[in-house]
């Protein structure tokens, strides 16, 4: 669980550092003008302004985590699903490599996609070209329902 750890906290960590670094010096300058300051500017400003980068680091550390439970559960496990890709290599049962291979591969598709959701979610006010596109497809349908 340590290795899990260790290899999980430094992309999160980078990225966050980042984004904390990346926060437009005016939104600060002006959050203080305001009063804020302390945990306030860090809720108000900060934390919204570094989100973005933090769940692109959590995405990250989430893709890493898996390859270091595989490596783990490899190298010394005697339960799960890398104990069960290594007892299929000693047996010489290749669909079991293969069906602990697809699961893994499904969990972690399915782990970043609940991860890129919740993101989008907690992101829905940032003005990018994600939502930039979005909004045209959405201008596009509501032409389509309109026009019949």
């Amino acid at each position: 669980m340590t290795l899990i750890a260790i290899g999980v906290f430094f992309p999160v960590y980078l990225n966050l550092v980042a984004g904390i670094q990346q926060v437009d010096r005016k939104l600060v300058e002006v959050a203080r003008v305001h009063g804020y300051g302390g945990f306030a500017l860090v809720r108000r400003v900060l934390l919204p302004a570094t989100l973005p980068s933090y769940v692109t680091g959590l995405r990250g550390g989430l893709g890493l985590g898996w390859m270091f439970v595989v490596a783990a559960e490899v190298m010394g496990a005697s339960e799960g699903l890398g104990f069960l890709m290594m007892d299929g290599e000693m047996t010489g049962r290749p669909a079991t490599i293969i069906a602990a291979l697809l699961l893994f591969a499904v969990l972690g598709k399915g782990t970043d996609l609940l991860l890129a959701l919740l993101g989008r979610r907690l992101t829905y006010w940032q003005d990018s070209f994600a939502s930039a596109e979005e909004g045209k497809r959405d201008a596009q349908d509501r032409a389509r329902l309109q026009a019949v």
